[in-house]
């Protein structure tokens, strides 16, 4: 159930060179964001494109639970979750850390303690995996936030490749939710796109809505407007916020509940950029939303500068 999804120098790689370069020019003052994190999306692009996929047969589903808002790994048994990527993060580790060294100088010291934990087999892998989803792990020199970022970047090439196979198992079933539908969890992100889909459920006025998952990067179509925290339509309780120059970046804030999320508008866009390069060179509105009171739905790992 494995194919190639990313290869060096594909046009998926090619375009997060080609967006970290426009982005740098047309905004000077994310130059060194870009330049600390841009390495590193492109490095973990090309581990995606070496990736496992979904290994062994496809997972049963139960089409009809998950039109009713049981994503796909929830209907693994016994909570299986993603497949064990565990045997893979040493190759990894060598290829990813060196470049977050470079990109993140004020936590190299933690950085390359980590990787000597690793190489020596003091950090098990399996426990490096656990630290990726989230849970407690100690090293000692590394401090917590250093070692769960680094882990969640070590695990994300391959949770987004297992994605893009169990994703395919569901694309022509509906899924009206705004949690992800194969992993369940909260998007970080919004894209509206112009597509042929008439739906007036999805469709609205100025294109189709996906949402993008914080944890696989999997994309689903959602409603245009509607708040994918509370489910709020009212307009008087949504706000859009945008800068005056890139109106195709916006944020979009509920009143009721506080929350936003980032929204790239691509409907008259020739070249679309790489999605994570354009969340990065959206950073201003973000900033500007939680000045204002708003959460994110979900957290960038740059989301806290």
């Amino acid at each position: 159930m494995t194919s190639p999804s990313t290869q060096p120098g594909s046009p998926s790689l090619r375009a997060i060179e080609t967006a970290l370069a426009r982005a740098a020019t047309e905004v000077p003052a994310l130059a060194p964001l870009l330049a600390a994190f841009g390495p590193l999306f492109a490095a973990r692009a090309e581990l995606r494109a070496s990736a496992p996929g979904w290994s062994g047969p496809a997972p049963a589903l139960d089409a009809e639970r998950f039109t009713q808002g049981v994503f796909v790994l929830a209907q693994m048994e016994h909570g299986q979750g993603f497949q064990d990527m565990s045997a893979h993060l040493a190759q990894a580790a060598q290829t990813l850390l060196p470049v977050m060294v470079q990109s993140f100088p004020a936590v190299a010291q933690e950085l390359n303690i980590l990787s000597e934990a690793i190489a020596s087999g003091a950090l098990p892998l399996e426990d490096l995996a656990a630290a990726g989803f989230g849970e407690t792990v100690q090293v000692p020199g590394v401090g917590a936030e250093t070692l769960a970022f680094a882990a969640s970047e070590l695990v994300r090439p391959f949770v987004e490749r297992q994605a893009q196979d169990l994703l395919a198992l569901v694309k022509d079933l509906p899924w009206r939710q705004a949690l992800c539908p194969v992993c369940g969890n909260a998007p970080d992100m919004s894209v509206l796109r112009r597509t042929s889909d008439s739906s007036e459920f999805i469709q609205a006025h100025g294109g189709q809505r996906f949402l993008r998952c914080s944890c696989c990067a999997s994309e689903w179509a959602y409603k245009r407007v509607s708040c994918p925290t509370c489910g709020c339509e009212d307009p008087d309780g949504l706000m859009v916020l945008r800068a005056p120059i890139r109106l195709f970046e916006r944020a979009d804030a509920c009143t009721r509940c506080n929350t936003f999320i980032l929204c790239l508008d691509t409907g008259e866009m020739v070249d679309i950029p790489d999605l994570d390069v354009a969340a990065l060179t959206m950073l201003p509105l973000e900033l500007q939303a939680k000045a204002q009171g708003y959460a994110p739905l979900a957290r960038h790992p740059w989301g806290d500068l």
